[in-house]
């Protein structure tokens, strides 16, 4: 489907095929919408299932389809939102009994990621690109994610059009439905959120038909995992290539890597309402991995901060006197923030606890990294952008930030 189109059609409601409406489909701020005179009397706020077929698409099923606008007069219209749909190219899609080992997501985040320009050598009369098949196995969970970078062609007579494309493709051993399906990439996605800083809208997501062995597709608005601010560390993919396997094994097989995982990429691609509601979910994170190593740093918050010192103080290069008073400071926030303790005193202020959140969270990704051993480059990635944000970023929004009405007279 191309966004900038609109497909013509007609419509009908799951159990009566017999009363077909006219329908336009279109796309909003990638959302799927169906205009239509199409509805039912017994429903005021969505439609469990919509069957279409579209110009140019195919045989169309909508499900969960939320009534996003409804107008009345000479006709009733309704504007559709439907949360997932199907296209299938020679019969419809019953999502409900879907069952798939193979799918594909064309992704521009993945294309960002290379980072490759392609460019035609005029002294050599050959085109400079960056073309190739990657395959990472996933043994505990039986699974082969392949990452794909290749040319996309597109010609007419006067012009021919040449783009890089990427791709993620999944093979499971076991046939599975279309949610699982959508969490094995949604997995990926938090990898790509840690190493690159931010995925994006999908442009395709394809899946084999068990049946009839077509490639079919389902579209649905990825917004829980494409809206990062892009402040967290950047690396391309060549630079991560050789430790990729084991951050991705990390990411699909280690239970409390993928907890802290989610935990930690939340911060960066939700809208946070307040810094301490951001701060509270670090140490969540923290604390996670804290008692999964409990046997070495002991459970408590405090004796976890002790036990990374050396890390805190790497990536922050707070001196040893700041240090002195840091862990106990961060506890006593926490108690504050968490467990209502208002009582508590010296604590950090909200803009302060923007960037201990920050601090945590690189120190967090540093020790996920340094569980499944990667390299010392990449953990430097880490440490690097860590005081960029820490220090440099702090000190210039500190200025920014500063209030003349709190200054003494």
């Amino acid at each position: 489907m191309k966004r900038d189109e609109k497909y013509y059609g007609e419509v009908w409601l799951e159990n009566n095929d017999q009363e077909k409406k006219f329908a336009v489909l279109s796309f909003h701020d990638d959302e799927i919408l169906i205009e239509t005179n199409l509805h039912s009397t017994e429903r005021f706020y969505k439609e469990p299932q919509i069957l279409g077929a579209f110009n140019g698409l195919g045989f169309l099923t909508f499900v969960d389809c939320h009534i996003q606008q409804s107008t009345s007069g000479v006709s009733e219209v309704r504007i559709y939102n439907p949360t997932y749909t199907f296209i299938g190219l020679s019969h419809f899609v019953d999502p409900f009994k879907l069952k798939i080992n193979q799918f594909y997501v064309v992704n521009e985040a993945i294309v960002k990621w290379v980072n490759h320009r392609t460019w035609y050598d005029l002294k050599h009369k050959q085109l400079n690109s960056t073309e190739f098949n990657d395959e990472y196995l996933i043994s505990d969970k039986n699974l082969k994610i392949t990452i794909r970078h290749y040319l996309n062609l597109q010609s007419n007579r006067a012009e021919l059009n040449i783009k890089n494309k990427g791709e993620i493709s999944f093979q499971t051993e076991e046939y599975i439905d279309i949610l699982e399906a959508i969490e094995i990439y949604d997995h990926f996605q938090r990898v790509l959120q840690l190493l690159r800083g931010g995925s994006a809208q999908f442009d395709k997501f394809g899946f084999k038909c068990p049946s009839c062995d077509d490639w079919q597709e389902v579209y649905y608005n990825d917004k829980k995992l494409t809206k990062s601010k892009n402040n967290y560390v950047h690396t391309t993919y060549f630079e991560v290539k050789d430790d990729l396997h084991k951050v991705l094994n990390g990411a699909y097989s280690n239970e409390i890597f993928k907890f802290c995982l989610d935990k930690l990429m939340e911060n960066f691609i939700s809208r946070q309402s307040s810094y301490n509601k951001r701060f509270t979910n670090s140490i969540i994170a923290y604390e996670a991995f804290i008692k999964r190593h409990s046997d070495k740093q002991g459970g408590k918050l405090s004796r976890g901060l002790q036990y990374h010192q050396n890390i805190f103080i790497l990536i922050s290069q707070m001196d040893k006197e700041t240090w002195k008073t840091f862990p106990s400071k961060v506890v006593r926030s926490r108690d504050y923030h968490t467990h209502s303790n208002l009582g508590n005193r010296d604590i950090f202020t909200e803009y302060e606890l923007l960037y201990i959140s920050l601090l945590i969270d690189f120190v967090i990704g540093y020790l996920l990294l340094e569980t499944v051993e990667v390299s010392e480059e990449l953990l430097d990635k880490f440490v690097q952008h860590g005081r960029s944000v820490f220090i440099d970023m702090q000190k210039t929004n500190s200025i920014l930030s500063a209030n003349p009405l709190l200054k003494k007279k």
